[in-house]
């Protein structure tokens, strides 16, 4: 059973995200580290890519986690800020409650010049698409930007 209401969050979106991406026709690897930058890394035409997923509040995605001083234990240390985009994490990946997935990649996230941001004013970016062949048929990749 999850002892916090974020943790299960967190997990029900991550799974979201994994699962639109299998849907489009892409692996998805995790870290074997829990102290990766990233969530996922996905092989796509472009290449290797890293991934991470917000569970958004209402309408916002956040792009910069800012712990402001929180420690990670009691007398621990302190835990650093993290922005993504700094970090050259190639996709911000926004997942609504409803389930709705929003796709940002870095060149367009990192231009936001805020640390959290709103879908409805930042439309969100399509996530390539390929269309995984039957048997003995040739790959298609669609929607490649």
């Amino acid at each position: 059973m999850y002892r916090d209401k974020s943790n299960q969050s967190g997990d029900v979106s991550a799974l979201t995200a994994r699962l639109d991406m299998a849907k489009k026709g892409f692996i998805v690897s995790e870290p074997l580290s829990r102290d990766s930058v990233y969530d996922f890394l996905v092989e796509t035409p472009d290449g290797i890519e890293s991934v991470q997923v917000k569970t958004m509040c209402g309408n916002s995605i956040t792009k910069v986690v800012n712990r402001s001083g929180e420690r990670v234990s009691a007398n621990g240390k302190i835990r650093n800020s993290i922005d993504y985009a700094q970090h050259g994490i190639d996709w911000l990946v926004g997942v609504h409650k409803d389930g709705r997935v929003f796709y940002y990649r870095h060149e367009n996230y990192s231009n936001i010049p805020s640390d959290s941001f709103s879908v409805n004013k930042y439309p969100s970016d399509e996530f390539p698409l390929y269309e995984v062949p039957n048997r003995h048929t040739k790959p298609l990749l669609k929607d490649i930007a």
